[in-house]
């Protein structure tokens, strides 16, 4: 029997079509999702934007979707506030001219008097108070450019190159105490000796002795409720004489301790004025 020759294999030549027709649906499926991706649902958007501004604002919202053709507000709703109240008419404030005293202030009890009329007040409570005392010559009471100054002879209140207050100068001295614990104005104490030299182990000049009587005088008013922001010590030692020194009765009246209630005008002229006229003239 003859053999027969096997019949080669018929070769397709054209299955690259296949390959290629995959290529071509891979590709189509490539852009059809692309496309997808690209085309956002704008409506489902607007809701999830609207979503997260109300959870970060504290606005209610609402789940219903937003057509892809309505706006988005994020306005608030206006809230209607109270009308405010009207200020009333405050009244028109008086004329008053420089140096006329006001209705209110006439029928006001709290209104401070004028500062010359406290001066005057002052003045005369003073010597009201210490009237025994003028007419002994040991206290003398005047007006100068400072204010109300009051004298009084150190031999009353002091023992001699002594600082400590006598009995009767702190009896003095409190009712005084007394009257200017209700003056508002500054009090300065002054003290002043004669030109006699002084040099103990306590004091080394008269500078210091004056000084030291001064700030004797302060403390006791402190202790009687005088306030202390109000009050000045000063010593000026024996350099502002009222009397000559070559007589007896000149020494008795330079040995002085001066209380100036300072007129509220002259705050600024405080101590540039010791020398006060009108010295106390020491009887006996």
């Amino acid at each position: 029997m003859a053999r027969r020759k096997k019949e080669e294999e018929w070769e397709n030549h054209e299955r690259w079509l296949v390959s290629y027709a995959d290529f071509i649906t891979l590709l189509f499926a490539f852009f059809v999702v692309m496309y997808a991706i690209s085309s956002v649902n704008e409506g489902k958007y607007r809701v999830l934007s609207k979503t997260l501004v109300s959870a970060f604002s504290g606005q209610p919202w609402s789940p219903v979707p937003i057509r892809s053709d309505a706006g988005l507000s994020l306005s608030q709703t206006p809230v209607e506030l109270p009308a405010l109240p009207k200020i009333a008419d405050m009244a028109p404030v008086p004329h008053v001219q420089k140096g006329q005293v006001s209705p209110q202030a006439r029928n006001d009890p709290q209104t401070p008097p004028h500062p010359a009329t406290a001066m005057r007040q002052i003045e005369k409570q003073m010597e009201t108070l210490l009237k025994p005392l003028i007419a002994q010559g040991s206290v003398a009471i005047h007006r100068s450019n400072l204010g109300v100054v009051i004298d009084l002879n150190a031999k009353i209140l002091f023992h001699s190159a002594q600082t400590r207050l006598s009995p009767n100068a702190t009896a003095t001295l409190g009712a005084i105490a007394q009257v200017l614990r209700q003056v508002p104005y500054q009090v300065q104490v002054n003290g002043f000796t004669n030109d006699l030299p002084i040099r103990t182990a306590q004091f080394a000049s008269n500078w210091a002795l004056s000084a030291a009587r001064a700030v004797s005088v302060v403390e006791l008013f402190i202790q009687h409720g005088v306030n202390p922001q109000n009050l000045v010590a000063a010593g000026y030692g024996k350099y502002h004489p009222v009397a000559p020194n070559d007589t007896a009765k000149g020494l008795i009246m330079n040995r002085r301790v001066s209380i100036v209630v300072v007129a509220p005008q002259n705050p600024s002229k405080a101590g540039t004025d010791p020398i006060m006229a009108g010295a106390i003239d020491q009887r006996g």
